[in-house]
């Protein structure tokens, strides 16, 4: 069953790859609060907290039908629990070597105030050793999210999170030259 789960979901995301890249605006983040307040960074002696992925700048598809993502995380502690918040699949796990992809039951999840929160993921912080999460494309599906239209937009990461660390920085998205020309027009 989980094999058959497996290839589902990558059919889904593997389907769109010609149209991979649709929106090149989409971008991942990381926040310790539900609606995002931009908050990449907890400082916390010891104890349970959660921390949101988040999808933000959508593009002609409107919002979002699936996403795969990994995470790397540094901090010492425990991963309590996995919560897909679009309401479908859930295939894999975050920290594992193959990444974790989410879809939706069905229906588009569309942007509330701008930002669709696609998971939420509790931690116990065990007060040892702080740390980080940086964001990673997914191994088989690389930095992907499915809009409402199933083209599949390539996301960059715009936060990652820090525990009693400062979070690492995105990495910046290159820009060619025409791209450049293209604001001046």
């Amino acid at each position: 069953m989980r094999k058959m789960v497996l290839v589902c979901v990558a059919l889904l995301l593997v389907a769109g790859t010609a149209f991979a890249g649709q929106n090149p605006n989409l971008l991942i983040g990381l926040d310790s609060t539900d609606p995002p307040t931009g908050a990449n960074r907890i400082d916390n002696p010891a104890g349970p907290f959660n921390v949101y992925v988040v999808f933000m700048q959508f593009g002609n598809g409107g919002g979002m039908l699936g996403a795969a993502f990994k995470f790397d995380r540094t901090f010492s502690g425990y991963k309590l629990e996995t919560v897909n918040l679009l309401g479908g699949l859930s295939v894999g796990d975050p920290e594992s070597g193959y990444g974790w992809a989410l879809a939706t039951a069905g229906d588009c999840a569309m942007p509330v105030g701008g930002v669709v929160v696609a998971a939420r993921l509790q931690y116990l912080y065990d007060g040892v050793t702080p740390g980080t999460i940086t964001l990673l494309p997914h191994d088989t599906d690389g930095a992907v999210a499915a809009d409402c239209n199933n083209d599949l937009d390539v996301w960059t990461v715009y936060s990652n999170f820090g525990v009693n660390a400062d979070a690492p920085e995105a990495p910046v998205e290159a820009a060619s030259w025409t791209a450049i020309k293209a604001l001046y027009r």
